[in-house]
């Protein structure tokens, strides 16, 4: 047994360590992707023969490439997988800590586990596809849709309010779950689309990326997995995984992440958008008037 197998890895961090693959295992990693809920159920036999290999080529890749013991840990760590994915992430943190934790304990643990998440994620991040989406945000004559479900629609709502302050053209498709959002009949198939899709995933979020797909517009998904339902579909895929060990998936590294870009962008588009930056001052000075009550309140003083 090699070392992957002993640090518990998930499948697809171990292929994320992987220099090269042969046509064979390109294969068997393709179809990986694309069949997730498959790969907890099936036997070797059926794994080789849908993917395209010979039975002997599917048990090489996973025993002396991944590090598996044996077919049977593969399949038993897909499994683990797939009912993690079934419970919400607060259900699975309160089934590994007992119920027993203090309020003290929640916050230090919690306090020390962001800070890891944000580390991990930083070490896996693909820099070079983060700076591909920072350069498509920064084209500010071109449409900008943002679109996140669930938990990611505060993620999506985050993104969307702070680049409307920079760029123009930004707009949000709506978390509506029973039909499609109208403001999909906007989305050109010049635009782009920046879809946060984070577990536990949302049917909606596949539907709607699905019609976004035939108009023809370019898909940027930001997301946990390769093998995100969404995954498919995206033109560019930026994937922020959580820590190897987690049983509570944070929303810490998202968020910074997602700041990072906010931040790699802002210069670039407010020089190309002056008039733009000024008139949302403007706004914001003339609806909130902060700076006036402000100086209303120092003056009474």
């Amino acid at each position: 047994m090699n070392n992957q197998s002993k640090n518990g890895n998930d499948i697809f961090a171990r292929i994320r360590t992987l220099r090269k693959l042969t046509p064979s295992q390109v294969k068997i990693v393709n179809w990986f992707h694309l069949n997730q809920n498959s790969l907890a159920f099936e036997n070797l036999t059926a794994l080789s023969r849908k993917a395209g290999v010979s039975k002997a080529s599917m048990d090489r890749f996973l025993i002396h490439v991944l590090g598996y013991h044996d077919f049977a840990e593969f399949q038993t760590e897909r499994q683990k997988k797939m009912e993690n994915r079934l419970d919400s992430p607060i259900t699975r943190y309160l089934r590994a800590s007992g119920n027993g934790q203090n309020r003290d304990d929640v916050l230090n643990q919690h306090l020390s586990f962001s800070v890891q998440a944000v580390q991990y994620a930083q070490k896996c991040l693909n820099v070079d596809v983060f700076h591909k989406i920072t350069t498509i945000l920064t084209q500010t004559k071109r449409p900008l849709h943002i679109m996140g479900h669930r938990t990611s629609f505060s993620l999506a709502f985050m993104l969307y309010i702070n680049l409307q302050y920079v760029r123009p053209l930004v707009s949000l498709l709506g978390d509506a779950h029973s039909s499609l959002p109208v403001e999909l009949f906007n989305v050109a198939p010049d635009d782009a689309v920046l879809i946060i899709s984070r577990r536990r995933y949302s049917q909606n979020s596949l539907q709607i990326s699905q019609e976004i797909k035939k108009i023809g517009a370019e898909i940027i998904l930001v997301t946990d997995s390769e093998i995100a339902p969404v995954a498919h579909l995206a033109d560019t895929l930026l994937v922020i995984p959580p820590p190897l060990s987690t049983v509570f998936e944070s929303m810490t590294a998202w968020t910074a992440i997602l700041e990072a870009m906010i931040l790699a962008v802002a210069e670039e588009c407010q020089r190309k958008e002056q008039k733009h930056a000024a008139m949302v001052e403007r706004l914001l000075y003339d609806f909130y008037g902060i700076r006036k009550h402000m100086g209303k309140n120092n003056s009474t003083k």
